[in-house]
């Protein structure tokens, strides 16, 4: 029996992350990933992403932004 993940065969999407938190502004999310092994960072990641909430602000490639201006101008008012 093989070990590990089975090979993969469909297309991928390759993304790269570097970020840089700072103490005393990121303490929670230091947190979180100290906590984590290393090559389960990734998983964890993932999974906070799905299990947040990712709007069509994200989603639709800058559309979402007609509807933010009377918004903001609604409430500069």
């Amino acid at each position: 029996m093989a070990r590990g993940r089975p090979v993969f065969k469909g297309q991928s999407w390759d993304c790269q992350v570097h970020m840089r938190l700072r103490v005393g502004e990121d303490d929670d999310l230091i947190a979180f990933l100290q906590h984590i092994p290393a090559r389960r960072r990734v998983s964890a990641i993932k999974s906070a992403l799905r299990s947040g909430k990712m709007n069509s602000t994200w989603t639709d490639k800058g559309e979402a932004d007609d509807d933010l201006l009377p918004a903001l101008d609604d409430f500069l008012k």
